[in-house]
């Protein structure tokens, strides 16, 4: 229960309100205040706390004060305090009735709005059923941020993809895909294809390595040194021999040396002489000896020797190096072009420098030989002394012919792969490449990432129907029961608040973002919709078929059925403010009535107005035991006293009359003069006797009750009042005893006694 109000600062009208210390709220208070001293913002304040809305009082701060924001509640033994923009402390369950709540929940002026319906809803299902449309909201915005989320990882997923996948391929596709073993390689493979493609008429137009000149064998350098004339007959040599060395005694020393002449003498055989000693060619023995010497073969190995002379002396010069070196070099480039641009693999050959110098050394060596075997043809020279030489340049030979073969090797491939290659395979290559790489792509780790994130989203967003679906069936029954119940219960108020109408409540309104209350006004059965577009005025609607009698009565009517329908009402601090607006005699005394009934469901009831007949009328139907009575008085300037409230003496005629004699005389009404500033004292006093019954006697005079104040703390809501109270104390002192040397005389200002009369009413407001 609210069990005191003990400070307020800066919100709406209070600047500052204290409580006095006897101020107690019961299970039914009644708190009076007149128009404008804060029965709304108390009304406010207790909505805020309730619904823990700090922006409700925010937007209240007290205009031209710069003191902060501050209230301090008591609420069953704790203290519930708004400060620094915030509140702390117990949070109580709190229906406060007042023009916000109609404004906010059933209309606006003469206009029923789709906002009312949506906050009338909510009232109408209670907690549970806010709980569950705001779970709903919750369903439908993480639904939202999910389906985001999972656009957002499509989208990454697809950046993913474009970036080697085929343009065509679809996400769905690329999701599908399957690990493929060994991948790596074969887009190691297709990207060699592909890029041999991209360059197939240059690869087909490029050079080849060359072959080196592969040297003579050494066979044919053997045969020919170890080699002689064996066709001859062995006498038929011996006596060419002997005739030669026999006819070389009578030449001279420039003729030509051992046997050349025989390559060359036998084309003047033509005459009976011999042409080289002049004898008869009687005997053709000796003739036939040299026809065998000067045969064919003989000249054919005296031209091998020559040639193999010849090749030899360029190997010694150096041509071969020349050549081989070239030969080397260029390879090098066509090694590293094929390499680089048809990803083959080069051979891999020795420097050729080694062999060539090995050769070189057999070719001088062999020229000396061949240079013997020159000067004597048919005699064939020994093998120990070839051996060396022809082992050295076989060497030598092996190694250039070993090295063409890699060559060939190599050739045959950039042949191989020229035949395979063609641009127009470039389209359906590059393709396969793509789709390759989207494998790959699809099971890196960056992708499987999004992917498990995709799979987390699609599976959240299947739960998150489900849940919506579920929550929306009970929303849908809880709702259905309580419409039903509640249409009952307001005609059963509009019934006994004698309306002239009924409604008919129906299910809630699911077609827009947020659900809505429906619900027809029937007048004389006929169905009117209680909402109207602007300008609308031609078609019967809540604005046109509805006093603003009637229209109170309606938002009573829903008020009351609603917190009595609360399942939690026993919980329920109900709070109305000036109730009985606009209604009529008989709809006040059901209004008394129906608060008298709550004061015994709810756990506290506060009714804040300005009419003290109602107050009374209410004092007067509630158990004195569970009642009481407060009012928002004057205090200090610009502090407001919350203080016990004598409504039974408030509302005595005297009471009344005086005050209203001074209101009437300050506003210029022919009142006597004289009297009415003896009235200025006995309101005065009435004030603060009721105002402060623990400090001031019921007897208290104004001198009595200046003493009392005047040693009263400092901090007492009256103390600030004490100047006033002198200023009336010394004015009308005169009317109560006898004369007093400096009193005012009979002749009295009516403009001096018009403001001690509005002052006298400042400083007692809220009696």
């Amino acid at each position: 229960m609210l069990q005191e109000i003990r400070f307020i600062q800066c919100i709406g009208r209070f600047e500052e309100a204290k409580s006095l210390q006897n101020t107690r709220f019961k299970l039914c208070t009644l708190i009076f205040g007149e128009n404008g001293w804060g029965k709304s913002t108390l009304a406010d304040i207790l909505r805020s706390l309730s619904t823990n809305n700090p922006s409700i009082l925010a937007g209240r701060a007290t205009l031209d004060v710069s003191a902060p924001q501050k209230a301090i509640l008591h609420i069953s033994g704790q203290n519930a305090i708004f400060q620094n923009g915030s509140w702390t402390g117990p949070c109580p369950r709190i229906s406060v009735y007042d023009s916000a709540f109609i404004n906010d929940n059933v209309y606006s002026g003469d206009v029923v709005s789709a906002e009312h319906l949506k906050n009338q809803y909510g009232l109408v299902v209670g907690e549970e059923g806010v709980g569950r449309v705001r779970r709903i909201v919750e369903i439908d915005g993480e639904n939202r941020e999910n389906n985001k989320a999972i656009t957002d990882t499509e989208n990454e997923l697809k950046a993913l993809m474009r970036s080697v996948a085929p343009p065509a391929m679809q996400l769905e596709t690329f999701l599908a895909l399957s690990l493929q073993p060994d991948l790596d390689d074969g887009i190691s493979a297709h990207e060699l294809k592909v890029q041999q493609a991209r360059r197939a008429e240059e690869l087909k137009a490029a050079a080849e390595p060359s072959l080196f000149p592969v040297p003579t064998e050494p066979d044919k350098f053997a045969a020919l040194l170890h080699g002689s004339i064996n066709e001859v007959a062995a006498d038929a040599v011996d006596r060419v021999r002997r005739q030669i060395a026999a006819h070389q005694q009578h030449t001279s020393e420039a003729a030509m040396p051992h046997e050349k002449w025989l390559e060359a003498g036998m084309a003047f055989t033509d005459s009976e002489d011999c042409p080289f000693c002049g004898q008869q060619l009687v005997d053709r023995t000796l003739l036939e000896a040299y026809k065998d010497i000067f045969s064919a073969a003989y000249k054919q190995l005296g031209r091998d020797v020559e040639s193999a002379v010849a090749t030899l002396t360029r190997y010694k010069n150096g041509d071969f190096r020349q050549i081989a070196a070239k030969t080397e070099e260029q390879n090098r480039h066509q090694f590293r072009y094929w390499h680089e641009a048809g990803k083959l693999n080069a051979p891999i050959i020795e420097d050729a420098e080694a062999p060539i110098t090995r050769m070189e050394q057999a070719a001088e060596a062999l020229l000396g030989l061949f240079g013997e075997k020159q000067a004597n043809l048919t005699a064939a020279i020994r093998l120990e002394r070839t051996a060396k030489a022809l082992a050295d340049w076989a060497a030598g030979r092996t190694y250039f012919a070993s090295s063409n073969a890699s060559i060939n090797e190599f050739r045959n491939a950039i042949r191989t792969l020229k035949n395979n290659i063609s641009s127009a395979d470039l389209p359906h290559l590059s393709r396969e490449l793509q789709a390759l790489k989207a494998k790959q792509k699809r099971y890196d780790v960056e992708t499987c990432k999004f992917v498990s994130r995709l799979d987390d989203l699609k599976r959240r967003k299947k739960e998150i129907s489900i849940e919506k679906v579920r929550v929306r069936k009970e929303l849908d029954d809880h709702g259905r029961d309580i419409t039903t119940d509640l249409g009952k219960e307001i005609n059963n108020y509009l019934k006994r608040l004698n309306a002239g109408f009924r409604i008919d409540y129906r299910e809630p309104d699911y077609r827009g973002k947020e659900p809505s209350a429906s619900y027809s006004i029937l007048i004389r059965e006929v169905p009117v919709t209680p909402r109207s577009g602007s300008g609308e005025i031609n078609k019967p609607c809540f604005r046109n078929t509805l006093s603003a009698g009637d229209k109170s009565t309606l938002a009573l009517a829903f008020f009351l059925a609603k917190v009595n329908a609360d399942p939690k009402v026993a919980d329920l601090i109900v709070v109305l403010d000036d109730p009985f607006t606009s209604l009529d005699h008989f709809r006040r005394e059901f209004t008394a009535n129906e608060i008298r009934k709550l004061c015994g469901k709810a756990l506290q009831v506060i009714i804040l107005s300005h009419e003290k007949a109602f107050l009374r009328l209410l004092w007067d139907k509630i158990d004195q035991e569970k009642i009481a009575s407060v009012a928002l008085q004057a205090g200090a300037p610009g502090i407001t006293a919350i203080a016990p409230f004598d409504i039974e003496s408030a509302t005595q005629p005297r009471h009344i009359t005086e005050r209203i004699q001074l209101e009437e005389f300050a506003e210029g009404e022919p009142h006597e003069p004289k009297y009415i500033r003896t009235r200025l004292r006995t309101v005065c006093e009435d004030f603060y006797r009721k105002g402060d019954p623990g400090l001031f006697r019921q007897a208290s005079s104004l001198e009595e009750i200046i003493r009392l104040l005047d040693g009263a703390p400092a901090d007492h809501v009256y103390k600030g009042a004490l100047d006033d109270l002198r200023a009336v104390n010394e004015y009308s002192r005169g009317d109560h005893h006898a004369a007093i040397p400096g009193n005012p005389t009979e002749d009295i200002s009516i403009e001096e006694l018009k403001n001690f009369c509005r002052l006298t009413l400042d400083i007692t407001r809220g009696m």
